[in-house]
């Protein structure tokens, strides 16, 4: 039961990532001026939704592995009116004559109705209020503007069907489609998602350095040689290790941008190192040498470094709110460069996929295990995915972001696009291979 609750916990992580990357597409669009369709989080079949008067929907669907958010004119249909339902229609009047219709009108034939006026004329068809939920949020004024150039031609009457329902957007104007809007404005919503993400990875980056701080090691047992002398004399049981002065070069404190693995990661076999320990409250410096120290365990030799072992529970230090603002901006961009190591490794072959990817099963229980450990790596994941999602949609690969952008910039250069269909379709088929490959990395996960 325990576990579950880790698992639920994990998808609801995974959602917040989402709504907050979703969220960032949306505010850009909305500041910039865009008209939105849906936002929406998880995939597939709709749960739950609500329009708003603007037209805006908002819901809530099956599959909690994603989001989007949707605007209008995506599809070239929703806001380029196609010719062929552009029409010059004739109408008569009360005696017969043919009267030349003012002007064009979009419409589908299919939804095309008679409306007898008071005085026997037929006028421009209406909307049927049960069958149009939009009503609140279209604009009719080209409808109107029509009515009243028929109705001013004395006896006319026209039959005509009644157009799509336009967007408008906040100033009240036919809203523009997402492909009208320039090429700049697009780039800036379709970052957003990204911006939002590294922001909120520096706000989590925040929370956690306040409430966790980072970790220091703690000396937990001490070594004797063969004749019972302590390999490190001075180094006594409960020392917190704080810095490192290596052959001289001075200290180097360990801190939330440098753990003691960065420190002392490159220390060689001879090298001079002096620890700076805190020992019931004071600094205090231990001087020894790394090297081989052999110790005698259930009948097997051992080594170590310097000749004492650490606690395996680190202590932490540094959970303030000082450190908090001095940290978080500079510790997440060293998540992030981390990161983005790891995904230049995965192009080059350096870093294999199976010990650096997941899917989101995968991923789900990884989070899940690491957060039943400690409380403190709840907290840790928060920046860590925040980045990891900012970087993914950042890369150049058809459905990311990254590759949208593209598109868009090879657009503005060429002061053209390439075919919306054939974008489309490329998109599509990258959209077909993440979810093929995290597919099959989950599979492999669990069968081998």
């Amino acid at each position: 039961m325990e576990y579950f609750a880790y698992i639920l916990l994990s998808v609801v992580i995974l959602l917040v990532m989402v709504l907050i990357h979703e969220l960032g597409h949306y505010t850009t669009a909305k500041i910039l001026g865009f008209t939105v369709d849906e936002f929406a989080v998880g995939f597939g079949p709709r749960l739950f939704g609500r329009r708003r008067k603007n037209g805006e929907m908002f819901s809530l669907r099956m599959l909690p592995l994603g989001g989007f958010c949707s605007f209008y004119g995506e599809r070239d249909d929703e806001s380029q009116p196609s010719e062929k339902r552009v029409k010059k229609r004739k109408r008569k009047n009360k005696d017969g004559a043919d009267v030349q219709d003012s002007g064009n009108i979009s419409c589908d034939v299919e939804d095309a109705v008679d409306v007898t006026a008071s005085d026997g004329n037929t006028s421009l068809c209406q909307n049927d209020p049960e069958k149009d939920d939009l009503l609140s949020y279209v604009m009719r004024s080209k409808i109107e503007e029509d009515a009243k150039s028929a109705e001013s031609c004395s006896g006319s009457s026209v039959a005509v069907a009644e157009p799509k329902p336009i967007r408008l957007d906040k100033n009240g104007n036919p809203a523009k489609g997402f492909f009208e809007q320039k090429p700049w404005k697009r780039i800036i919503v379709l970052l957003g998602g990204v911006l939002f993400n590294f922001l909120s990875a520096i706000v989590f980056s925040f929370v956690f350095i306040w409430a966790a701080g980072y970790a220091v090691p703690q000396v937990g047992e001490v070594f004797f040689d063969k004749d019972g002398a302590q390999y490190c004399p001075d180094i006594r049981v409960g020392d917190i290790v704080i810095a490192l002065n290596v052959n001289g070069t001075g200290f180097e404190d360990i801190n939330i941008m440098n753990s003691y693995s960065d420190v002392a990661g490159n220390i060689k076999n001879g090298d001079k190192v002096v620890f700076k320990v805190l020992r019931n409250g004071s600094e205090i410096n231990v001087e020894t040498v790394c090297g081989k120290y052999e110790v005698e365990r259930n009948g097997e030799t051992h080594y170590y470094r310097f000749g004492f072992e650490y606690n395996s529970e680190p202590v932490y230090m540094g959970a303030n709110i000082k450190n908090a603002f001095i940290y978080c901006i500079p510790f997440t961009g060293k998540m992030s460069w981390s990161i983005l190591g790891v995904f230049g490794g995965l192009f080059t072959g350096k870093t294999p996929i199976l010990e650096s990817v997941s899917g989101p099963i995968g991923a789900i229980t990884g989070m899940a295990k690491a957060s039943m450990l400690n409380w403190r790596n709840i907290l840790m994941l928060l920046p860590l995915i925040a980045s990891n999602l900012a970087i993914f949609n950042l890369l150049p690969f058809p459905a990311l972001d990254g590759a949208h952008v593209v598109f868009t910039v090879i657009e503005w250069i060429r002061k053209k696009p390439i075919k919306r269909n054939v974008e489309g379709m490329i998109h599509f088929v990258g959209m077909v291979v993440l979810l093929l490959f995290v597919v099959i990395v989950d599979i492999l996960h669990f069968a081998l």
